[in-house]
């Protein structure tokens, strides 16, 4: 109610969400939010974006910050935007050149056999994939989609085009209404050829653990579940 009321007063606001999918393991289901996407992401004038990394959020909320306080001066309606993150702790980096650019999807490793596309705390295990895939002959192309509402197509389809068409997706959310769902959706609509597969929670709630690795494996969402399901992906 306070998003769809700040959206009608035309009053944005930045919103920041913690223990986001399983990352509040040791709590159980009743912590663990994986509709965050599914709940937010429709309602108007709200950008939803899934920070991976200490560096990602401190550079996008500055963004933030600049997009909405210069759009006011300008007259015009900025969104909101919300930032989710996990609990856990989260990587300073994965690339220390690295820059983060507002709208755009992040490009982490280049492939030509499979494209992932993740965001959050899973972006570890989608890099972790890739460089096991390596060790089989395979190569992947790593994405990261911060920006889940308001995808970076040009960026992914540009990716998509060198791994011809193939995509899957990986998320500690829903497997309704959550990162894939909308991206398959917004690649649809500029009917763009490809591929998907998506990696995501198959509906019901999680459970109690010592570590959100726990769960991600309990749910098939972890490095070695993601190698799997790619090599099966890759027969079809």
């Amino acid at each position: 109610l306070p998003l769809i009321m700040s959206g009608l007063s035309e009053a944005p606001i930045i919103g920041l969400y913690s223990h986001t999918g399983f990352q509040d393991a040791a709590d159980g289901a009743s912590h663990q939010a994986t509709t965050y996407l599914a709940a937010t992401s429709s309602i108007p004038h709200v950008q939803c974006v899934v920070v991976s990394c200490q560096a990602e959020a401190e550079s996008l909320m500055s963004q933030a910050i600049t997009y909405i306080a210069k759009g006011r001066e300008e007259g015009k309606k900025p969104d909101s935007v919300l930032f989710f993150y996990g609990r856990e702790k989260h990587p300073i980096s994965f690339d220390e050149k690295a820059t983060f650019n507002w709208g755009k999807a992040q490009i982490l490793k280049k492939g030509k056999d499979v494209t992932f596309v993740t965001c959050g705390p899973l972006l570890p295990k989608a890099l972790a994939a890739s460089e096991l895939l390596e060790k089989e002959g395979l190569s992947a192309t790593v994405i990261n989609n911060a920006f889940v509402n308001r995808p970076d197509i040009e960026t992914i389809e540009s990716c998509l085009r060198e791994t011809k068409g193939r995509v899957i997706t990986l998320e500690d959310h829903q497997l309704v209404g959550g990162m894939g769902a909308q991206l398959t959706h917004a690649l649809s609509l500029q009917d763009i050829d490809f591929k998907i597969k998506c990696l995501a929670t198959k509906g019901g709630f999680g459970q109690s653990a010592y570590l959100a690795d726990h769960l991600y494996e309990f749910h098939g969402l972890d490095e070695k579940s993601l190698v799997t399901a790619t090599k099966d992906f890759l027969k079809n």
